[in-house]
């Protein structure tokens, strides 16, 4: 049978008030750092991500080398395990590289673990507690150096560049390009793309372009502003990236007109004096959504 530090595995997993709270700590632990890989509202880099990951897997292994306890040792390596395939999973479908890309890591990660089962020494442990607690405090050091680079940097910024006039064409699906949104990265780490929700409408009189029901009733014109961008996508370090800003105009006789447009806080309420469009930013300014 098996032994670890001269005991059986069952005399090691043999179940009392210490297995519990060690299993209870263990599972817990588990379950907050894969609801942390998993948040998707992380304000900052997954390169931020990862290396608090890193930190907090890195602390785990520094506990379970330090203790004399094989339980909690062989509980802490489980923490380990499952925060790091998270993580791999995590991170493949955030740049979206694909499931083969994903099927290689995950044969690493097997190799990986593979290699360090041969390393094992006699009481199953893989480094002395010093070293462990060497590695968490640099992985830590590093951990906090990046995140403070991240947050100094600021986040992505966002600039709308509309332009001053647009014709309206298309036919049965009037509309024009109106402008393009122009995402910048000041910082060196890959950040993800928060559009802000810009938003436009009709101001000014457009009584001449109202459809009409079937009564005779005049409809008002509908105006679209949609930004064509991908979910989940990235900028990379001190990268740059535009996406279109596309109107779509619902009206009568709108189709190969020309209209001007400007830039404004809100919605304009009045009707009279020429039609235009009016751009504005819909939502309250958030991190990844503060326009420049």
């Amino acid at each position: 049978m098996p032994i670890s530090n001269g005991r059986p595995w069952a005399e090691i997993m043999e179940f009392d008030s210490e297995t519990l709270f060690n299993t209870a700590a263990a599972a817990v632990a588990t379950i907050a750092v894969v609801l942390f890989i998993l948040d998707t509202q992380f304000p900052y880099s997954p390169v931020s991500k990862a290396m608090l990951v890193a930190a907090f897997t890195t602390g785990i292994f520094a506990v379970s080398q330090l203790s004399d306890d094989d339980r909690l040792t062989l509980l802490s390596y489980g923490v380990v395990v499952i925060a790091t395939v998270a993580l791999l999973f995590h991170l493949t479908q955030q740049f979206h590289v694909g499931t083969p890309l994903l099927v290689v890591g995950l044969l690493a990660l097997a190799a990986g673990f593979f290699s360090l089962r041969t390393r094992l020494e006699s009481e199953s442990r893989l480094v002395s507690g010093p070293r462990a607690k060497q590695a968490f405090a640099a992985v830590a050091v590093l951990a906090v150096a990046v995140l403070t680079v991240d947050v100094v940097t600021g986040g992505l910024a966002y600039k709308l560049n509309q332009q001053q006039e647009v014709q309206v064409t298309g036919g049965q699906e009037p509309g024009a390009q109106l402008g393009s949104v122009v995402v910048s990265n000041p910082g060196p780490f890959p950040q993800r793309v928060d559009i802000p929700r810009y938003s436009v409408c009709t101001a000014g009189d457009w009584s001449a372009y109202r459809p009409e029901t079937s009564d005779g009733e005049q409809q008002p014109v509908d105006a679209y502003l949609r930004i064509d961008h991908g979910y989940g996508d990235h900028v990379f370090g001190f990268g740059q990236r535009a996406y279109a800003a596309v109107l779509r105009l619902h009206g009568q006789g709108v189709d190969g007109e020309r209209f001007l447009v400007q830039r404004t806080e809100g919605c304009p309420t009045g009707e009279s004096g020429d039609p235009y469009l009016a751009v504005f930013e819909q939502s309250e300014n958030q991190r990844y959504g503060t326009p420049v």
